[in-house]
């Protein structure tokens, strides 16, 4: 069996792929978005290239246990009225949720994908807003969670399209399984910042820098100047403005 996974180069994608093929000896299909509205894209493909050739390098079997990574075109995913729907609900809601929730369960609807695992963990915005309407699957050695049928909230469907493997770990207890295992070097090459700086350093200032820091992970971090912030508002405003366009 090949696990379906959504790699973005991130720290808790990345601990997934390294947990099941690395720990587990499994097999993986990754898949990753193009999304050219975010700067990170060029700065994520080159790190997960780079994890690839570390995996490899920490354990040669490993080539043959990941294969090469399916890359979807954001601008071609499908329309599905009824998916954004109910994504526009919770993203207007207290919740504010991620666009990403949006046209990735499009993208597995269109597609003839059953099991595409996201690494949403425990901390994550989307673990608390399901939290209480997920049930665990065994599944031989591994296990992953999933929405229950009738969900407390009927919205909460967009997330029926997907298996959360690590939802019950946090970013610290994920450092601690790649600690024992030997690759915490590997996971120490991953990259999660939206908005890099010229530099190549993470701007401490996106969503995903905000939470590194927030749960454990602020050596990771770059503590943004004035300038840094001033350069992130006018971006967060051209975006805004392209976005509605």
């Amino acid at each position: 069996m090949v696990n379906n996974v959504l790699w973005t180069g991130g720290w808790d994608s990345t601990f997934r792929v390294l947990n099941l093929v690395l720990d587990k000896k499994k097999t993986i299909q990754p898949y990753y978005v193009n999304d050219p509205v975010r700067p990170s894209t060029e700065m994520e493909k080159k790190t997960m290239d780079k994890i690839r050739k570390l995996m490899i390098e920490f354990d040669p079997s490993a080539k043959e246990r990941i294969l090469e990574t399916i890359y979807i075109k954001k601008e071609e995913i499908p329309e599905n009225e009824s998916i954004t729907t109910e994504y526009k609900k919770l993203a207007n809601s207290s919740w504010r949720l991620g666009d990403q929730y949006d046209w990735l369960p499009r993208y597995v609807a269109a597609s003839s994908i059953t099991n595409l695992e996201l690494s949403v963990h425990n901390g994550d915005k989307a673990q608390k807003m399901i939290d209480q309407d997920v049930e665990k699957v065994e599944d031989g050695d591994d296990s992953y969670y999933r929405l229950v049928d009738n969900p407390s909230q009927p919205e909460f469907c967009i997330f029926s399209y997907f298996r959360f493997p690590i939802i019950d770990i946090t970013k610290l207890g994920m450092e601690e399984v790649a600690k024992k295992g030997g690759y915490d070097h590997i996971m120490e090459e991953t990259w999660f910042c939206h908005t890099p700086r010229k530099d190549g350093k993470s701007c401490g200032l996106c969503n995903p820098c905000k939470a590194a820091a927030d749960e454990g992970l602020a050596r990771r971090v770059t503590t943004p100047t004035k300038v840094d912030k001033a350069k992130y508002f006018l971006f967060k405003v051209k975006r805004r403005i392209k976005k509605s366009l």
